[in-house]
């Protein structure tokens, strides 16, 4: 690959379902009232990351009633599914620093956000293998901070465009100057 092109990794799932699923998946999708299909998919793999965790924490998962929650002692809620796909201890490579500020993920052992990573390799033009080079990190977590950023994009965005403006407004120079005609 060039250093001109950059590209995430995408795996496409194929599924053969059955039409009283197919109809299931399209009623949670009104319900939940989520953008695509994709949407759904993740929040359903987030809630199973969640139901593994506590299982394997020794919890039990259970639904009850609203009106019986003051009857348990302890409980822990799942509030977004999403959010626990956000979570560093589902990551091999990425950590979660959340004194810092910040609600993206970092890459573990570095003092670099996922954001800092994709606007390195988009300002240098770099490919995965490259940036895994050019910054001394294996291949597989810059594959993993780019799976994460695809997921959380408009987050980390956010984040960089907050950051950039933090910058710009303490008279540092965020883009170079223009070159010389």
């Amino acid at each position: 690959m060039n250093k001109t092109t950059r590209s995430i990794t995408r795996n496409r799932v194929q599924l053969d379902l059955k039409p009283e699923q197919v109809r299931l998946l399209e009623s949670l999708e009104q319900k939940l009232a989520l953008r695509s299909r994709s949407d759904l998919l993740q929040e359903a793999i987030g809630t199973l990351a969640w139901f593994v965790q506590e299982t394997l924490r020794g919890r039990k998962v259970v639904s009850i009633d609203p009106e019986d929650i003051d009857k348990l002692g302890h409980l822990v809620e799942l509030v977004s599914p999403n959010l626990m796909l956000a979570r560093g201890d589902l990551y091999e490579h990425l950590v979660s620093r959340p004194n810092r500020g910040l609600r993206q993920l970092w890459l573990k052992g570095r003092n670099l956000t996922v954001g800092q990573l994709v606007a390195t390799m988009r300002a240098n033009k770099l490919d995965p293998s490259e940036a895994a080079e050019d910054l001394d990190l294996p291949v597989a977590q810059v594959h993993e901070a780019l799976a994460y950023y695809d997921t959380h994009r408009e987050m980390i965005d956010a984040e960089l465009r907050e950051q950039r403006v933090w910058l710009q407004d303490r008279g540092y120079v965020v883009e170079p100057p223009p070159l010389p005609r």
